[in-house]
């Protein structure tokens, strides 16, 4: 199971000496050196090819820094400016969430109505999801075949179309975009407009959100366009799934401004939206830190193609960080801790290249050479790539997973385990894969050594419940 963790990172002091930004008159002197030092973190990030995009840091309801750095596109005939619009991927899925907690409050729909008092016209298993179902992604609805899926009327079909669901609703957790699909039509029935018009009345509107889009033309010019380390833009996306917010970095701000005073929804209201089946798994707003009902933190990283953005909002010291880029290296967070330790007076880490991203296409040709490149690059590139991080090695077993590459998936977790000899998500991933591959003995050794060294994974202890019972079946 692949699951959300605090990521590890390299500890190094580095005294920058670059200028500050003097583009923003919206920067305030909270502290010189600080904002110079986050200027510099950037422009490395930049120069080393780690971040291509728009960023925002405010303290106290002030901007404290801002900049661009890089191009629209690939071709690099266009900088960013602050106007450009970003798909912001999984970010995006806040504002229906938000949409839902409206009409909650105006007492118009209740979170454990069953999604069949609706008139969505689904099969019989409508009856036994609820709105909080969907919300929290423990719906039991599969995920959307990109495949076959071209637009909305595909996805209510193949809605339609389905006889049975992946697991009873409230038993476990499954991230699926039918689950969206969903609160957006909620929405639209319950409120008798169309989820786009709701958006825009009830939230950019009243949240002063002027240059965001909803469901954004490829021609707008304000849209960069989204590109790999090889300067190759992302092809056109094929698909019409609608309802998608691409806001501005500024307007992003004033989402996260306006969701945390209460503007849009009440403070109760904005907990329960982070209430998710588990620790591991990701609740309507992304991730929530929240300490005797009071909320201390809200995360939440999107991705769409080479698009990725993050948000990080520090509740106590109302700290916002808005990350947003066109050139996705999976940095984001990394960077974000190091704004955070720059703003606190602490040491922080240099930015280093993927080692995820550098192996990742020689390992879906062919996984053993793929594995003999990681070995060279950390031999000879140490310092350059990020070794540091598990993360890097789990999302590429996991990638081989998606393309039903088992058995090299197999291989990248074996790397993994070796790495990471004392990580019990290793050997929970590593538990995962030969399961997959109907290997029980293997993947029980497996969920035993990851419940080992974390007595609390849930996961690993259902897992091997499950295998005993497959394998009590099979003998």
């Amino acid at each position: 199971m692949n699951k959300i963790k605090t990521l590890f990172f390299i500890t190094a002091v580095i005294f920058f000496t670059s200028c500050q930004n003097k583009d923003n008159p919206k920067a305030t002197n909270l502290s010189e050196t600080p904002i110079k030092q986050i200027d510099s973190l950037m422009k490395v990030s930049y120069d080393r090819g780690l971040f291509n995009g728009n960023i925002l840091v405010a303290k106290n309801n002030k901007i404290i820094y801002q900049n661009e750095f890089g191009y629209s596109d690939a071709s690099k005939s266009k900088k960013l400016s602050r106007n450009s619009i970003f798909n912001i991927g999984s970010i995006a899925k806040e504002f229906n969430a938000v949409a839902i907690m409206i009409l909650n409050e105006k007492g118009l729909l209740n979170l454990d109505d069953k999604i069949s008092n609706f008139e969505l016209q689904l099969p019989e298993w409508s009856n036994t999801i609820s709105i909080r179902h969907l919300l929290q992604y423990t719906s039991g609805l599969p995920r959307i075949n990109w495949n076959k899926i071209k637009n909305d009327e595909d996805i209510y079909n193949e809605l339609k179309n389905i006889k049975r669901l992946s697991f009873k609703p409230g038993t476990d957790y499954l991230y699926s975009n039918n689950n969206v699909f969903l609160q957006r039509r909620i929405v639209e029935q319950v409120s008798e407009m169309s989820f786009n018009d709701f958006i825009q009345k009830n939230i950019l509107i009243p949240g002063d959100m002027t240059n965001t889009i909803i469901d954004a033309d490829t021609q707008n010019p304000e849209l960069v366009t989204a590109f790999n380390n090889a300067f190759v833009n992302d092809r056109a996306m094929d698909i019409e799934f609608s309802g998608w917010v691409y806001p501005t970095a500024n307007d992003m701000y004033k989402w996260i401004t306006s969701l945390h005073s209460g503007q849009f929804i009440s403070d109760e209201s904005l907990v329960t939206l982070f209430d998710s089946h588990s620790k591991e798994s990701s609740s309507a707003l992304g991730i929530g830190v929240i300490e005797n009902d009071t909320l201390l933190f809200h995360q939440h990283h999107g991705s769409s193609f080479n698009y990725e953005s993050f948000i990080h909002y520090n509740v106590r010291e109302d700290l916002s960080i808005i990350l947003m880029t066109n050139n996705k290296n999976r940095k984001l967070r990394e960077i974000t801790e190091s704004i955070e330790n720059i703003l606190k007076g602490d040491s922080f880490s240099i930015p280093q290249k993927s080692i995820y991203l550098a192996i990742r296409e020689a390992c879906y040709e062919n996984t053993h050479e793929g594995i003999k490149l990681y070995k060279d690059l950390k031999k000879s590139h140490f310092f350059e790539y990020n070794f540091s991080d598990e993360n890097e090695l789990n999302q590429l077993g996991y990638d081989l997973i998606q393309k039903n590459q088992i058995e090299n998936a197999i291989s990248i977790f074996k790397l993994l385990v070796s790495e990471f000899p004392n990580s019990s998500n290793a050997f929970d991933s590593m538990g995962e894969s030969y399961y997959l591959n109907n290997q029980f003995e293997l993947s029980k050794k497996n969920y035993q050594k990851s419940l080992e060294l974390n007595p609390e994974n849930t996961n690993a202890e259902e897992m091997i419940n499950r295998i005993e019972k497959i394998m009590v079946k099979t003998n």
